[in-house]
């Protein structure tokens, strides 16, 4: 069988470097070349339509092609020059996964299924070559997942963050307060929650600005994690509002921790820089308690008002106190 020449020279040049056909007996391959048919391919024109049958791989011999799965709204990835596409579609019988659209002005071959298998048949290498190229595909969709599922993951951890001072906010303690709740009445323990509130908040962001506000809250909830055990929940409720889950603890040993989370804060250097500010001013916080005792029907709603209750006796109590 004679050489391919003229314009036919370069896509079997093309064809007998790409990684599908490497390495396999060129005869072989010029007989096979010599039954396939060429398609040129416009910019945007496609190839390939998800949920369509499919009876040939491709291999591009100029330009590029991008695979796009349904429902994402990017390029899955890009086929150059050599390299293939359909393979899966026309191994497996099932329709095409994917839609194959052409990046720029493309030429690829079409090699159907007949004469892919015949040329399978007659030499192990281009099954050893298919083998390695859906091996490759497997881990570059690995990739591609393991890092969708990081990206996830950040997404959730930043919804679930409080960008001010770090902490969690309130729609991750709503989700962890359900959870703990019913995992208190399952087991018979109890649970209490304190409510937080920083005192005369307002006339700190009246008089310093809200810079220094801001500075008040990072400081409180610094103070307030330093003080609490791994199990217990700490999040920014809201505003100058701090929320703190104690797992498996009563009324009477809730009142404790509340205490010493306030005279953390009492006795904390206010990170307040005022030449305006008294030498002996320091920051404070009022604490509600309540608690959800064993075989005590309650809600997460009605824990929170009894807790906000308790925080309203002691901000009119004086402030800087603790009451349940």
């Amino acid at each position: 069988m004679p050489e391919p020449t003229g314009d036919t020279a370069p896509a079997f040049a093309t064809l007998i470097g790409s990684p599908l056909f490497a390495g396999a007996p060129e005869p072989l391959l010029l007989s096979m070349f010599s039954g396939c048919e060429t398609r040129d391919l416009a910019r945007g024109e496609r190839l390939l339509t998800s949920g369509a049958t499919n009876d040939a791989l491709y291999v591009v011999l100029s330009g590029s092609l991008s695979v796009h799965v349904p429902g994402t709204g990017r390029a899955h990835v890009s086929v150059g020059h050599g390299e293939c596409v359909g393979e899966l579609s026309l191994i497996d019988g099932f329709q095409v996964s994917a839609d194959v659209i052409a990046e720029q002005d493309s030429t690829v071959v079409v090699v159907e299924r007949e004469q892919l298998w015949r040329l399978v048949e007659a030499t192990s290498q281009v099954a050893r070559n298919l083998l390695r190229i859906l091996a490759g595909r497997v881990r570059h969709d690995d990739r591609v997942l393991g890092e969708s599922d990081r990206l996830q993951r950040q997404y959730e951890e930043a919804a679930t963050v409080d960008t001010l001072t770090g902490l969690r906010n309130r729609r991750w303690l709503d989700d962890a307060f359900a959870r703990q709740l019913e995992r208190t009445t399952r087991t018979g323990r109890p649970l209490s929650l304190l409510m937080i509130d920083a005192d005369h908040f307002k006339r700190i962001n009246d008089e310093h600005g809200h810079l220094v506000g801001d500075g008040v809250l990072v400081h409180i909830g610094r103070r307030l994690a330093t003080c609490l055990r791994p199990q217990d929940l700490l999040a920014r409720f809201g505003g100058e509002e701090f929320a703190v889950l104690l797992p498996g603890v009563g009324s009477e040993a809730a009142q404790t921790v509340a205490e010493r989370l306030r005279i953390a804060v009492a006795t904390s250097a206010p990170p307040i820089a005022d030449p305006r500010c008294d030498a002996d001013r320091r920051v404070t916080v009022s604490i509600g308690v309540a608690t959800a005792d064993p075989g005590e029907p309650v809600t997460v709603p009605s824990l929170i008002e009894h807790a906000d209750r308790a925080l309203y006796r002691a901000k009119h109590s004086g402030r800087n106190r603790v009451c349940a």
